[in-house]
C-alpha cells in the first residue's frame, strides 16, 4: 500500500468515526426524549386552572411565611479592620419549615386517591 492510499483510508475511517459519533449523539437525544415522555406518562394530569390554583397556593404560602423572624437565620458577626461590626456569614436555616408551609397549602388542593382511582386519572 502506498502512502497516499493509507492517507485515503485514514481519512475514510476518520469520516466514518465522525459520522458514527453524530449518529450516537442523535440516538442519545432521541433516547433522552423518550425517557422524558415515559416519565411524563406516569405524572398526574392537571388542567390549566389547576396549575393556576397551584401557583396561587404556593405564592400564598411563601407570602404567609415569616421571613422577618430572626430565629430563621444564622448570622455570624465579626469585627472589621476599622472596628466596625460586620456580618461574616448569613444563612437561612428554616427551609424545612418553608417547605412544610408550602406543602400544607398544596395538599389542601388535592384529595387522597386509592391506587385504583389514581389509574383512572392517568388517562
Amino acid at each position: 500500500m502506498t502512502k497516499e492510499e493509507l492517507q485515503v483510508k485514514i481519512g475514510t475511517l476518520e469520516s466514518m468515526i465522525s459520522n458514527s459519533n453524530i449518529e450516537i449523539s442523535n440516538y442519545s437525544a432521541q433516547l433522552e426524549e423518550l425517557r422524558k415522555q415515559h416519565a411524563d406518562l406516569s405524572k398526574p394530569k392537571l388542567t390549566p386552572q389547576q396549575y393556576d390554583k397551584l401557583q396561587t397556593l404556593v405564592e400564598e404560602a411563601v407570602e404567609s411565611f415569616d421571613f422577618d423572624d430572626l430565629d430563621n437565620y444564622s448570622i455570624d458577626y465579626g469585627i472589621d479592620y476599622d472596628n466596625r461590626v460586620t456580618c461574616e456569614s448569613f444563612c437561612f436555616d428554616n427551609a424545612d419549615e418553608l417547605a412544610r408551609v408550602i406543602c400544607e397549602k398544596v395538599y389542601q388542593m388535592f384529595g387522597e386517591a386509592n391506587e385504583d382511582d389514581n389509574q383512572l386519572n392517568q388517562d
